[in-house]
C-alpha cells in the first residue's frame, strides 16, 4: 500500500517523464498541468456533481518532472460554510481513480489490475477503482481536457512520457506512463495535429481578361484582370502545353488584349506573424483552360 506519510498528505501528481539530462519547457509543462487539473475537476464532478472541487498546486519538482497538487471537495449548497471551514480531503481510492482517468488508454479490468495491484490494492478495492474510472472516463468534459493535456505535452520533445497518480515516496514514478509515441490517435488519446507548414501553395481557377501578354518571352509575367474587380493579376506562364502550342501554332496574333480566358493559378504563400502572404513572384498560371490552342 502507499506510504502512510505521503498518503496522509492527500497529494496527487502529474508526472512528466523527461529525456536524460533534459528540462521541460515551463510554458508547455504549465499548460499541460492546467489541463490535467481541469480534467481532475471534471472527472470528480462526473463522479459526484453535488460537490464543488478545487485543485491546488503544492509543489513542482525542479525541471518540472513532478507537479504535486491537492484535490479537495465541498458541498455546493454549503459554499458559505466552506468558505470559513477547511475543504475536505478526497478519499484515497477516489484520488487514485481520478488520476488514472487522465492517463489510462483503455478501461479493461486487466488494465486496472496492472495499474493498481503493485500498490497492494485488494480485488474489492480494484473493483471500487473500476467504478470510479468507469463513471468519470465517459464524461465529455474530462475527455476534452485529457486530450488537450496530451496535445500540450507533445509540443516539447523533452517530454518522452506522461503519467498521473498518487505519490507514495520522494522518488515516486507512476506504474503506468504513456510513452510519447502513444500520445496520438491510434491509442485513443487524441488526434495528432501536424504543425502548420511555413509555406504552402494555394490553387484557384478564375475567369479573367487578358490585359498584357508577354509574347516576346511568354514564360515571364502575363497580366490579367477579373471583370468587375479592381486591380490586376500578374502571373508567370507555367503551362508547358500552352507554351508549346503557342510557339508551334503561330497564333500569337490571336492573343491581344482584351481576350477572355479561363486559367488555373498556383499561388505560393508564406506565414508571417500569423498571416498568410503571397511570395514575390509566387503566382503562376499552371493551366490555360480556355481558349484552347494548337
Amino acid at each position: 500500500m502507499l506510504s502512510q506519510e505521503l498518503a496522509e498528505r492527500d497529494l496527487v501528481s502529474l508526472y512528466l517523464d523527461l529525456a536524460p539530462n533534459e528540462e521541460v519547457d515551463l510554458e508547455v509543462a504549465a499548460k499541460a498541468a492546467i489541463e490535467w487539473a481541469k480534467g481532475l475537476k471534471a472527472a470528480a464532478r462526473a463522479l459526484d456533481d453535488t460537490k464543488d472541487y478545487r485543485v491546488s498546486l503544492v509543489a513542482a519538482q525542479p525541471g518540472s518532472k513532478r507537479w504535486l497538487a491537492k484535490i479537495e471537495e465541498s458541498k455546493i449548497n454549503q459554499a458559505a460554510i466552506s468558505a470559513k471551514q477547511k475543504w475536505e480531503n478526497v478519499p484515497l481510492i477516489i484520488r487514485m481513480g481520478l488520476t488514472a482517468v487522465l492517463v489510462l488508454p483503455v478501461t479493461a479490468k486487466e488494465t486496472y489490475e496492472a495499474y493498481f495491484e503493485s500498490d497492494g490494492f485488494s480485488q474489492t478495492e480494484i473493483a471500487q477503482l473500476e467504478e470510479v474510472v468507469g463513471k468519470s472516463s465517459g464524461d465529455a468534459e474530462t475527455r476534452k481536457h485529457k486530450k488537450e493535456m496530451f496535445r500540450q505535452a507533445q509540443r516539447d520533445r523533452s517530454i518522452v512520457g506522461l503519467g498521473s497518480g498518487v505519490p507514495d515516496r520522494e522518488n515516486w514514478r507512476p506504474n503506468l506512463i504513456i510513452p510519447r509515441n502513444r500520445f496520438a490517435e491510434g491509442d485513443g488519446l487524441f488526434e495528432l495535429q501536424e504543425e502548420e507548414p511555413e509555406e504552402k501553395p494555394v490553387y484557384q481557377t478564375l475567369d479573367v481578361i487578358l490585359v498584357s501578354p508577354n509574347l516576346d518571352n511568354p514564360r515571364l509575367t502575363w497580366v490579367f484582370r477579373q471583370e468587375g474587380i479592381p486591380g490586376t493579376i500578374k502571373a508567370a506562364m507555367a503551362d508547358e502545353g500552352f507554351l508549346e502550342a503557342l510557339e508551334k501554332s503561330q497564333v500569337r496574333e490571336e492573343f491581344h488584349s482584351p481576350i477572355h480566358m479561363k486559367i488555373k493559378l498556383k499561388i505560393e504563400q508564406f506565414l508571417k506573424d500569423g498571416e498568410w502572404l503571397v511570395k514575390r513572384g509566387g503566382t503562376s498560371v499552371i493551366e490555360v483552360i480556355s481558349p484552347a490552342v494548337g
